[in-house]
C-alpha cells in the first residue's frame, strides 16, 4: 500500500512537472537595450556566461550602415538596434584640437563631405561636414562626438569602441568616465601598448587585441593582458582545433568577423535557408561576431530555436 501511495505521488508530481513544461511562457525575444542592461556592470560576468551557453552576441560593424544611414551615427545605430538584438562597434578618432569624435578613417574624403587628414583638423571645421551614406550620398548627419555616442547608448545599446592607435587613451578614459559608462563599454585595441595603457588607466576594462596565432598569445601572456576581461580577435578558419578551446580555458572571450572573404557568411547569406552560415561561425567558438550585415546575423541567430534561452540564461531578457 505504502509503495503505491508513493508512486502515486510521484507519478503526480511528474505529471505537474510535464504540465507545466508544456505551459511555461517561451523566452522573450532578446533585444539590444537587454543586451545593454544584461552586462550594465557586469561585464566579465555576461562574456563568461556566454562562454559557458556556447552563444554569440552580434555586433554591428559601424553601427550597421545602409542607404541613407551612415556608418558611425547615432541615427543609424537607432535604426539597427530597433530592428535586431545587437551590439555597436564604432570608430574613434581624434582631431587636431583633442575632440574625440566618430569616424572609421582617419581622412575625411570617403565618408563625409569633407577632406583632409583628420588629426591636422579642428572640430569646428569637421562639425559642419556632413556625413555620406555607403553609397557615397550625403545625408542630413554630422560627425558626432564620442560623448554624444556615450549618451545615445545609454540604457539602449552595449558599445565596442574601436579606438584608432593615434588616440590619445587618457582622453578617452576621462569621456567614458565622465559618462559613467565603464561598466557597458568595451574597448579594441590595435597593439599591446595600447591595450596596456587601457588598463593602466581602467583595470576592469574589458580589452580587445588581435590573436591570430600562439606568438600573439604568448606576448599578450608577457603584458599581464590574458583574463577574463581579454577579448581575441581571431580567424577561427586559420587556427587550429584546439586554439579557441585553449583561449577559453583561459577566460578569454573570442571575438571573429563575418565579412571580408568571398565565402565568408555576410557575402553568401541571402535568405534565411543560409542561416547556417553564420550559425557554424558561432559554433566554431566566437562570442563576439561583428558584421557589416547585423540584421541578417541577427535574423540567422535568431533562426536557432535555443537561441533566446541561452542568452536569457545569461541575464538577456530577465
Amino acid at each position: 500500500m505504502k509503495n503505491a501511495f508513493l508512486r502515486g505521488l510521484l507519478a503526480s508530481a511528474i505529471a505537474t512537472v510535464v504540465a507545466t513544461s508544456a505551459s511555461a511562457a517561451p523566452p522573450p525575444v532578446p533585444t539590444s537595450a537587454a543586451i545593454a542592461k544584461a552586462a550594465e556592470g557586469r561585464l566579465p560576468e555576461l562574456l563568461a556566461c556566454l562562454r559557458e551557453q556556447k552563444v554569440a552576441l552580434v555586433g554591428a560593424h559601424r553601427g550597421g550602415p545602409l542607404a541613407e544611414h551612415p556608418e558611425n551615427a547615432t541615427a543609424t545605430f537607432a535604426y539597427t538596434t530597433s530592428l535586431a538584438p545587437v551590439f555597436i562597434e564604432t570608430d574613434v578618432q581624434q582631431t587636431f584640437d583633442g575632440v574625440l569624435f566618430m569616424n572609421h578613417d582617419g581622412v575625411l574624403d570617403r565618408n563625409t563631405t569633407g577632406h583632409g587628414v583628420i588629426a591636422e583638423q579642428p572640430w569646428a571645421r569637421i562639425s559642419q561636414l556632413k556625413q555620406r551614406d555607403p553609397t557615397g550620398q550625403p545625408t542630413a548627419y554630422s560627425p558626432q562626438t564620442l560623448a554624444e555616442v556615450l549618451a545615445f547608448a545609454k540604457d539602449r545599446v552595449l558599445l565596442l569602441l574601436d579606438v584608432k592607435p593615434q588616440t590619445d587613451a587618457e582622453l578617452l578614459m576621462a569621456e567614458v568616465d565622465k559618462a559613467g559608462a565603464g561598466g557597458r563599454v568595451m574597448f579594441l585595441a590595435y597593439t599591446i601598448p595600447q591595450a596596456q595603457a587601457f588598463r593602466r588607466l581602467k583595470p576592469d576594462a574589458v580589452v580587445a587585441l588581435p590573436m591570430f596565432d600562439r606568438e600573439q598569445l604568448a606576448k599578450a601572456k608577457a603584458a599581464g593582458l590574458v583574463d577574463g576581461k581579454l577579448l581575441a580577435m581571431v580567424r577561427p578558419a586559420d587556427v587550429d582545433a584546439n586554439f579557441i578551446p585553449e583561449l577559453e580555458a583561459l577566460g578569454v572571450t573570442v571575438m571573429s568577423g563575418t565579412y571580408g572573404a568571398p565565402k565568408s557568411p555576410d557575402a553568401v547569406y541571402r535568405t534565411l535557408a543560409d542561416a547556417k552560415a553564420y550559425q557554424a561561425l558561432a559554433q566554431s567558438g566566437p562570442r563576439l561576431i561583428v558584421s557589416n550585415r547585423p540584421l541578417a546575423a541577427a535574423e540567422a541567430m535568431l533562426a536557432d530555436p535555443t537561441y533566446a534561452r541561452r542568452l536569457q540564461a545569461c541575464g538577456v531578457g530577465k
